[in-house]
């Protein structure tokens, strides 16, 4: 290869480091815990070790419902892969939640929590709190993707397939 391939080779490659670099710390994620649809508690920790997606969305946000399908479809594609969804939504009170988990077919774990919600995404890197806002994480627990606003189809997918990949990687070493 070139000295030139070589150098604009790393010059693309560049910004993935420095975007790896940014990531948020999972710290917080993993010491959380809010109140689950079901009536019991959700301790985030249970996703330690495991890549998951974390998706903080709310009943009353027309761009939430717009994704809601999307992730559905893309559990329903990943979860035999040990893949884990959390949905967190951003209100007080359950009942609405489970309503609109039982009319939109929402077959992964939910859990509410306001205030808490809005405290944890800011100190996951959504400092303004918009939603939605989904992270992806690898099984060691580093955060591989961030988006604030829908996530699309396939951005999740290659968020997820790098997770994946990184979970091969460690099992490797």
């Amino acid at each position: 290869m070139s000295k030139y391939l070589i150098f604009m080779l790393a010059l693309l490659l560049s910004p993935l480091s420095v975007a790896a670099e940014a990531m948020p710390s999972s710290a917080p994620l993993y010491a959380a815990a809010f109140d689950g649809v079901d009536g019991r508690p959700v301790k985030l920790e249970q996703f330690r070790g495991k890549v998951t997606v974390v998706n903080f969305w709310a009943t009353w946000c027309p761009p939430c419902r717009k994704e809601i399908p999307d992730l559905v479809a893309a559990h329903a594609k990943f979860q035999d892969r040990g893949v884990e969804f959390i949905g967190i939504a951003v209100e007080d009170g359950t009942d609405l939640v489970k309503e609109f988990a039982r009319a939109h077919g929402i077959d992964f774990p939910l859990a509410t929590g306001k205030e808490k919600g809005i405290e944890l995404m800011q100190a996951l890197g959504n400092n303004v709190a918009g939603l939605p806002y989904t992270l992806v994480l690898d099984s060691r627990g580093n955060i591989v993707a961030t988006r604030r606003g829908p996530i699309s189809p396939e951005r999740l997918e290659q968020a997820l397939q790098t997770a994946l990949g990184a979970a091969g990687a460690a099992d490797t070493n």
